[in-house]
């Protein structure tokens, strides 16, 4: 285990020492709190660009500052000279504040990445059968065996309620990692989902939970489709595919050998 050895009494403290460190040309932080108003219950997050990479081995570090846990990114100028970021909590530094700036370099960083990194605002083929698919299996997987395995249920509804909370941030473009601001968000735009999750995690009644997360899923996938039908062939779409209807169905008629109408088909490929 590696010790902390920091003695900083105040977070900016921590600035002030980061600020006077060899290769540091600017000092940033984002979320949901500045440094001057953070106390114990939430974490602080900000990073520290550097002339040139700190490591090929890491980009952050974890640590306490007077009992605040600090989330510190550990980047440099080339970092924000990429035409994309490197990773999408990158993004971050779209809406960020400089807390420190040596020679003006990090607001030409930061106004350089608005007008070239975007965040996604398509929401993929590839992304929307799976979610079509995995909200409708996650209802299969339970809905006969609720109580086989109670602590198992209960688990597999948190773990499904996080992966609904995941897709809901990527379907409305919201900021990754900032959950009460995604529930802030769905409370306004979306409140009978909020509630939905609100009853399931708020209740020990296991019944009660699987109905909350069976609507809960029907209104993630709701604007895609809907959730995968019983009687639905539904194909898996590579992250760099389309869907092609016809060449769908054109598989399902070689692999099922029949159309529609049950009528044989030619299993050769045309």
């Amino acid at each position: 285990m590696l010790i902390d050895t920091n003695t900083f009494h105040a977070l900016s403290d921590m600035i002030g020492h980061f600020a006077g460190l060899p290769g540091v040309v600017g000092i940033v932080e984002y979320g949901g709190r500045t440094h001057a108003d953070m106390r114990p219950g939430g974490d602080y997050d900000l990073t520290v660009i550097f002339d040139k990479p700190i490591s090929n081995n890491f980009s952050g570090i974890h640590f306490h500052v007077a009992g605040i846990p600090v989330d510190c990114m550990l980047l440099s100028v080339d970092d924000f000279n990429q035409n994309q970021p490197g990773n999408e909590f990158l993004l971050v530094h779209l809406n960020c504040n400089i807390l420190y700036d040596k020679t003006g370099a990090t607001k030409h960083l930061l106004e350089n990445i608005k007008s070239k990194w975007k965040k996604p605002h398509n929401v993929s083929e590839s992304q929307k059968t799976w979610i079509r698919f995995a909200t409708r299996h996650t209802i299969d997987k339970l809905e006969h065996r609720l109580f086989e395995n109670e602590l198992y249920s209960r688990v597999f509804i948190a773990q499904t309620v996080g992966y609904i909370m995941e897709r809901y941030s990527e379907l409305n473009d919201l900021e990754p990692g900032k959950i009460k601001t995604h529930l802030s968000h769905m409370k306004q735009n979306d409140a009978s989902l909020h509630q939905h999750i609100e009853s399931a995690l708020g209740t020990t009644d296991l019944v009660v939970q699987f109905e909350h997360l069976k609507l809960m899923c029907a209104y993630i996938a709701k604007d895609l489709g809907g959730m995968w039908k019983e009687n639905e062939a539904l194909f898996h779409i590579n992250p760099d595919g389309i869907s092609d209807i016809c060449e769908q169905q054109s598989f399902i008629n070689f692999i099922f050998g029949g159309d529609n109408n049950g009528k044989p088909t030619n299993p050769a490929r045309s």
